[in-house]
């Protein structure tokens, strides 16, 4: 695999995994019934903007199927993100050239 595609596909695995943490926090915040930390959530919207989405479906609960389901194409469209930054970064390191 060449080195872009490579450097490309990492950003899209950390995308993938910034969504993975933000969920895993999001349940145990829900199995300690404790409230989310501002600064936290704060940070994880920058990090994960897909998140945001999460907004409409607000009546869904942590921990059910459908929200396995939805994080699943948030964390999808997160790595979605991630790689093409990347994949613009590299192309414009190239076109500079």
């Amino acid at each position: 695999m060449p080195p872009h595609l490579r450097a490309i596909f990492r950003f899209a695995k950390l995308g993938f995994g910034v969504t993975a943490a933000l969920f895993s926090y999001r349940l145990i915040l829900e199995a300690w019934s404790h409230a989310p930390n501002p600064v936290a959530m704060l940070a994880f919207v920058v990090l994960c903007p897909p998140s945001l989405l999460w907004i409409f479906v607000r009546d869904v609960e942590i921990g059910t199927r459908l929200s396995y389901f939805l994080w699943i194409l948030v964390a999808i469209m997160n790595a979605a993100l991630y790689a093409s930054v990347r994949a613009m970064v590299i192309y414009r390191r190239k076109k500079l050239r």
